[in-house]
């Protein structure tokens, strides 16, 4: 006598659940991720002649509070952005300013934009594990 047996197992009930902790875990890697690339361009980021760090105490993040919103990474001091691009400049007297700044102990322009891309493997494997832990 053949003996036969079958189950149905509905997965799509938690799924929502399952879905949102995957979700939320992301935001919380983003997050991270951001962190770690404040930590990064930081250590690239050119001291200030007075008092040897303002730029840098300046950094924060602003972090991604749902999914779909983006980790914010800012540097807030009135020369921040120019010191970051370090181009040539022309003042409203007229006067120009090369760029290319030689800054001290290897500190330089581009002290975030550059820290994203050498590192991007590494933010990127930030968020993925965000995700698993989810």
């Amino acid at each position: 006598m053949a003996t036969s047996m079958r189950a149905t197992i509905n997965i799509a009930r938690g799924m929502d659940g399952a879905i949102a902790e995957i979700l939320l875990g992301a935001v919380k890697g983003q997050n991270l991720a951001a962190e770690r690339l404040l930590a990064l361009s930081a250590a690239e980021a050119p001291l200030d002649s007075n008092s040897g760090g303002t730029l840098i105490a300046s950094g924060t993040v602003v972090p991604a509070a749902a999914v779909g919103d983006d980790s914010l990474v800012t540097y807030d001091t009135p020369y921040a952005a120019r010191w970051h691009e370090d181009q040539e400049l022309v003042d409203n007297l007229g006067r120009h300013y090369m760029g290319d700044s030689n800054f001290q102990n290897g500190r330089k322009s581009h002290y975030l934009v550059d820290p994203a891309r050498e590192n991007k493997a590494e933010l990127i494997a930030i968020v993925a594990a965000g995700v698993k832990r989810g």
